[in-house]
């Protein structure tokens, strides 16, 4: 049983930091749901965040990385640098879709926007870019925290920072602000925010471990570690925009993919918190695995079972109607986009399990092949699905259960092959 104790309080501060996360876009989703034309706002801003997501999640395993790497002095000024490159670097798509005119025709061809919706979409994303850069910059912070076992100020990290960036997108809509000032307003403070806390409790709180590493890793050697596991991160985001770029080419494209949008992004707090299970392994090590299955065993039930209270009991009533202020219109689909994926955080627990043997024993390649299988899935599906008529709110989510399946699928037999425990 102090095992179990033991994983619960590695693991609860991260779960924690990661729900915190999506609760402020459950927030923020809300606030927009409350503005006239509600379903163009959400989908106005679906559409840029996709893009932002799909750069910020390419960075999801940084903190793996500097967990691994960052154990001398030397290696972590050479980590802190290659992370500050790597955020840099991933900022400038953004930057270069929201203010080029060849970016603006990027965006117009993946999504088919005319020219009014367009001009919105890439105003958030001429805005937003710098918060890749931000949030590149916490999860190094973040990864010292939690290899130094303070994973708990991670979580008051995220929870500040969010924090901010609710009260200035409550503020903006209480005073009258655009959609567009409010929302730009909120995610750059709470990115913001999270860098700011972040750095402030790694350079009070962290204590160095005696120094187990003789030189900084080459930033060859971080690359060849970084770039599986980032191109798998950058195939969570690109899953979404494939499927938006399909169902816009629907007769109720900007219903449904506002329904998306809210619908997703309460289903990503579960999945996000899932997703922590891969920090489990590279911290705790691989030792007592029967201990660490039934852990992540009975933390994917209890998730399940949470959402499928949510969605079956008047609760549905209380979150979507009373709380995010939905209509009736978009509560039905979006009602229909959760119980499509209800089952899947079983799939999501056996991939990441899978995920965390693999990034301890560095064998990061077997990451990134089962994201591209799941890629493959997604543009191969909604094809069909279009092409039958039958993409909607009920067909796009199952598009990603049967991604994730095949994902899992992969990976499992990676790991299988390629990891001795």
């Amino acid at each position: 049983m102090h095992l179990y104790r033991r994983y619960w309080a590695f693991y609860w501060p991260l779960a924690l930091s990661s729900c915190i996360l999506l609760l402020g876009l459950q927030i923020f989703n809300g606030v927009l749901a409350r503005y006239l034309d509600a379903e163009r706002e959400l989908a106005v801003f679906a559409y840029a965040i996709s893009f932002i997501h799909f750069l910020e999640v390419g960075l999801v395993f940084m903190p793996q990385m500097v967990m691994v790497y960052g154990r001398s002095n030397k290696a972590r000024r050479r980590v802190k640098r290659f992370c500050f490159y790597i955020g840099l670097l991933f900022s400038l798509p953004a930057c270069l879709l929201g203010l080029t005119t060849p970016g603006n025709r990027l965006v117009a061809l993946a999504y088919g926007l005319d020219a009014e919706l367009l001009a919105d979409v890439t105003r958030y994303l001429s805005w937003l870019f710098p918060a890749i850069l931000l949030r590149a910059l916490f999860h190094y912070f973040a990864g010292l925290l939690t290899q130094n076992d303070k994973t708990r100020l991670v979580s008051i990290c995220a929870f500040l920072g969010v924090g901010l960036g609710v009260i200035v997108c409550l503020y903006g809509y209480r005073s009258e602000w655009s959609a567009f000032s409010t929302l730009v307003s909120a995610q750059l403070s709470a990115s913001f925010g999270m860098f700011v806390c972040g750095a402030v409790a790694y350079y009070r709180r962290y204590q160095p471990q005696e120094e187990t590493v003789v030189s900084a890793p080459r930033y060859s050697e971080l690359f060849r570690y970084f770039w599986p596991v980032s191109f798998t991160g950058m195939t969570f985001g690109l899953g979404r925009p494939i499927i938006y770029a399909f169902v816009s080419r629907t007769p109720d494209a900007l219903v449904t993919i506002a329904a998306l949008r809210v619908g997703l992004d309460f289903f990503m707090i579960s999945q996000m918190a899932l997703n922590q299970f891969r920090s489990l392994l590279p911290s705790l090590g691989l030792d007592h695995l029967p201990e660490k299955r039934r852990f992540m065993m009975m933390v994917t039930v209890a998730f399940t079972l949470a959402m499928a209270a949510i969605i079956f009991t008047p609760l549905d009533q209380v979150v979507f109607k009373s709380w995010l202020g939905l209509n009736d219109a978009l509560f039905v689909h979006v009602k229909q986009t959760l119980m499509a994926v209800l089952l899947t955080p079983a799939i999501l627990a056996v991939r990441n399990y899978c995920h965390g043997l693999l990034l301890v024993s560095k064998r990061t390649k077997g990451i990134a092949l089962g994201s591209l299988y799941r890629i493959v899935a997604i543009v191969c599906c909604c094809w069909l699905f279009l092409d039958l008529g039958w993409l909607n709110s009920w067909t796009a989510p199952l598009v990603m259960v049967i991604a994730f399946s095949l994902e899992a699928v992969v990976v499992m037999l990676k790991a299988k092959s390629e990891v001795r425990v």
